[in-house]
């Protein structure tokens, strides 16, 4: 009788991760896909390509920065809402929700800032081409001016998924696209009406998009979606919950913040070799985005999961959760590292026809398919991690990682060694190797199921 318990049990869990996951596989392919657009539409400009795909792919490393504090956020949220909803606190989970787009309004005013003043010293700094740093900064600046409708975008989706929701942000990714998608065709190109404007077309198509997708979300929140419902009477600003989001989120804020740093750091090391060898490196992480869109859904899954289960104080349950969530993403991701290593050349030249981008964007994308069944391990439990509230052991393993693994051997490789740009790309394997043995052995290990948030 244990024995049918405990297998009924399991395929509740395998059953609950598969229904949340998968909208969010989708949704966030279709989010990956609004920037990624960018970059094959640009790569279709003639003798401007290595330049335009070089231009956007880096612009978009520094729009990752802004990212990283809107995850940050959302790590307190999904966290928060999810226990909320599973403790049956629909107020609380409301509360949540409105102090979380609070917090993510306020933030957005400094990122804005930021984005438009540093835009093209920060491209320079890492001694890109003068075309690169122009056009790159032109990109930057203009998605910087709607940072706040990222914010709202991507909270009010989280709140969504840590209730459950997971179908809601999916729709809305693919209006997201459409949008995108409509206007850089017209940009991007001009038309009997519109000037060619290029880089700064692809810019202007994803901002518009972004904003669209934000005041669509708004008016599903204040409707009322899914046991959430956004309120707009009471106080805007409790500290109490802010407090309480942001203990939970600092750990995610610091962990992206410096991922991204080593990440341009890591840039900076593939800048030396060229503009067309960069061009290839962002059209490899564009790929990257694409084969990550599985583990990112469910970690998602894992992560409201874990924190409903805990929110009804059902532990064992939560952790059946996580290691599902991990089967299941390492078997996805590992059809998918397949997939891309075997079809990397097409994948490549449908970015842009330039032979030497495109075979070095082979070499790339291959190299990291390597890494990916692991990524899938460490998204997952990264992501049941974080539903219990333990930020800060996913932000050590990523950060040791980053400073301690990829970055010191890729110097070692591509320099000192002289293997030169495969040298560079080859510890990403290695790193994730590593991040995925340390967090699955913590997990195991069980400690964050006493944890309070």
């Amino acid at each position: 009788m244990a024995g049918a318990t405990a297998d009924a049990s399991a395929k509740v869990a395998s059953t609950s991760v598969f229904q949340l996951a998968w909208p969010v596989m989708v949704a966030n392919l279709l989010q990956t896909l609004t920037t990624t657009v960018d970059v094959i539409m640009v790569g279709s400009l003639g003798s401007e390509a290595p330049a335009a795909v070089a231009a956007v792919g880096f612009g978009a490393q520094f729009i990752f920065l802004f990212f990283s504090v809107m995850i940050s956020v959302s790590a307190g949220t999904i966290a928060l809402v999810s226990r909320a909803v599973g403790a049956n606190d629909l107020g609380e989970a409301d509360h949540i929700l409105k102090q979380s787009l609070v917090l993510g309004a306020i933030l957005s005013i400094p990122l804005t800032l930021f984005g438009l003043v540093f835009a093209e010293p920060m491209l320079a700094v890492f001694g890109a081409a003068p075309d690169v740093v122009s056009l790159g900064g032109a990109y930057i600046q203009i998605i910087s001016l709607v940072v706040f409708f990222q914010f709202i975008g991507f909270l009010g989706s989280a709140a969504l998924r840590g209730a459950g929701d997971t179908v809601t942000p999916l729709w809305l990714g693919v209006l997201v696209n459409l949008v995108n998608f409509g206007i850089n065709v017209n940009l991007i190109f001009g038309n009997a009406f519109v000037p060619r404007l290029g880089v700064p077309g692809a810019a202007i198509g994803t901002s518009i998009s972004y904003v669209v997708g934000a005041v669509a979300l708004l008016a599903i929140l204040l409707r009322g979606k899914h046991r959430l419902k956004l309120h707009l009477s009471g106080g805007w600003v409790h500290m109490d919950a802010v407090r309480r989001i942001f203990r939970i989120g600092w750990p995610a804020a610091l962990e992206q913040i410096l991922l991204q740093v080593a990440f341009l750091l890591w840039v900076g090391m593939v800048v030396v070799f060229g503009t067309e060898i960069l061009a290839a490196h962002q059209i490899g992480l564009r790929i990257q985005s694409f084969a990550f869109m599985p583990g990112f859904g469910f970690a998602i899954a894992a992560t409201a999961l874990v924190g409903q289960n805990l929110g009804a104080r059902n532990p064992d349950q939560a952790e059946k959760s996580g290691w599902e969530a991990m089967k299941f993403s390492v078997a996805v991701m590992s059809v998918i590292a397949l997939g891309i290593f075997l079809l990397a050349e097409p994948i490549a030249r449908g970015f842009i026809g330039d032979p030497v981008v495109v075979s070095w964007s082979v070499t790339f994308i291959r190299i990291h398919a390597i890494s990916i069944p692991a990524v899938g391990i460490f998204f997952a439990i990264d992501g049941a991690l974080r539903g219990a509230g333990d930020t800060r052991f996913p932000l050590m393993t990523s950060l040791s990682g980053m400073y301690l693994v990829r970055l010191p051997l890729s110097a070692l490789f591509g320099f000192v060694l002289g293997w030169g740009i495969v040298g560079i790309w080859i510890p990403l394997v290695i790193e994730y190797y590593y991040r995925s043995a340390v967090i699955a052995n913590h997990f195991r290990r069980g400690k964050w199921k006493a944890l309070r948030v």
